[in-house]
């Protein structure tokens, strides 16, 4: 009885045969392969979702950086009311031009001829403004005017600001915008300035690149240099039907202005990576990452017609040609913008969706341009100075 029973001990403590253990390792693999497979498929979907939320977040972080941007642009400037023509607002410089020079076919290339800019002119809060300077100083007849095309200009601190503080901010490179004040309207043109401002006693001399003077046929104010010598399009495609024009390249003194610009400037990057072009935001020359992988940025102006100052009628269209005149278009008359449309668009990674990506292997092709990326569109109405088309 005992050795039996020794027996029947020994063979129940001998473990998993062989053949019990290939059965449970192969049920293991099985149950753990369908397993895996199931996380594979719903990792790729996660990281799908999370490209996308990603993408719609930036683009709409972009929208609100611009619509900021925008609804402050012409506030703050010196000595004024925040009326509708003085002075500026934005510009905006439309590329029209589309095919393979934008997007060549079968690829996911954009290049720079897709894409708008838009510029926000803003005054420079950190330096004051000049005051027009003709000698002797006392003539405010505007009897014996400074020319904006002799590149030179004359103007004197107001208030407590001294001379060298005036011409400390006045640097080489800066624009300038010069302003000629009526009762009943402004008048402008801009410059850049070639050397930094030099104090003569109490007054400060300014040196910058000419602009076209009277009897020029693009009109007095106009700057053929641009965008050398005008990198904003303030003068660029006058319409010298205006009366009075919205250039002149005439001041006075005591009444008339000279203030440094600090401009902010949305474009899209096309050069540093051809693979994201990447819209930036510029301001005193400092380049800001807004959003990455933009394959669209358009910018549309609707405007009022306007006789002098009084807003004659409307335009409810966007125009995307700012060198165009015919309604609903502005031939850059920055007075006549009223309402300014963004559309961005902008897509996940490129190979996101190829095999060439180690975190999907979903094939995918969008109906926007045929390439393996998801795309997300957002747009945003915006009036500049609240403006709206009554004002």
């Amino acid at each position: 009885m005992n050795i039996v029973r020794k027996q029947v001990v020994s063979r129940r403590s001998a473990g998993f045969t062989i053949i019990e253990l290939m059965i449970a390792v192969t049920v293991f693999l099985i149950i753990g392969g369908a397993a895996m497979s199931l996380f594979k498929q719903h990792a790729s979907l996660f990281n799908d979702q999370q490209y996308q939320i990603g993408l719609n977040v930036s683009l709409r972080n972009a929208l609100s950086q611009i619509e900021s941007d925008v609804v402050n642009a012409g506030t703050g400037w010196y000595n004024s009311a925040d009326i509708s023509s003085w002075p500026i607002g934005v510009t905006i410089i439309n590329n029209i031009a589309g095919g393979a020079a934008c997007h060549p076919a079968g690829s996911s290339t954009y290049n720079a001829s897709c894409f708008d800019t838009l510029n926000v002119v803003v005054p420079d809060p950190t330096t004051p403004p000049g005051r027009v300077y003709v000698t002797p100083g006392t003539d405010t007849s505007c009897s014996t005017p400074v020319f904006s095309s002799s590149g030179l200009m004359t103007v004197v601190p107001t208030g407590a600001t001294t001379a060298t503080t005036l011409a400390s901010g006045f640097t080489a490179n800066s624009q300038v915008v010069f302003i000629h004040v009526t009762t009943s309207y402004t008048q402008m043109t801009t410059a850049i300035l070639s050397a930094n401002a030099t104090v003569a006693g109490t007054t400060v001399n300014l040196t910058y690149g000419a602009t076209n003077g009277v009897g020029s046929a693009s009109g007095p104010g106009s700057n053929s240099a641009a965008p050398v010598n005008d990198r904003l399009n303030l003068t660029t495609n006058p319409d010298l039907t205006i009366n009075p024009s919205p250039l002149t390249s005439t001041f006075c003194n005591g009444t008339d202005w000279v203030v440094k610009l600090a401009p902010i400037s949305y474009s899209v990057d096309t050069i540093t990576d051809p693979t994201n072009p990447t819209l930036v935001r510029s301001e005193n020359g400092q380049n800001s990452p807004v959003a990455s992988q933009v394959i669209g940025f358009k910018v549309g102006a609707a405007t009022v017609t306007l006789n002098g100052n009084a807003a004659v009628g409307s335009s409810a269209q966007y125009c995307y040609n700012d060198a165009s005149n015919v309604l609903p278009c502005y031939a850059n008359k920055y007075d006549e913008i009223r309402s300014v449309r963004v559309s961005v668009i902008g897509r996940t990674p490129p190979k996101l969706y190829s095999n060439s990506n180690v975190y999907s292997n979903t094939l995918f092709t969008n109906s926007f341009d045929g390439q393996p990326y998801k795309i997300q569109s957002l747009s945003v109405i915006v009036n500049p100075r609240n403006l709206s088309m009554n004002d």
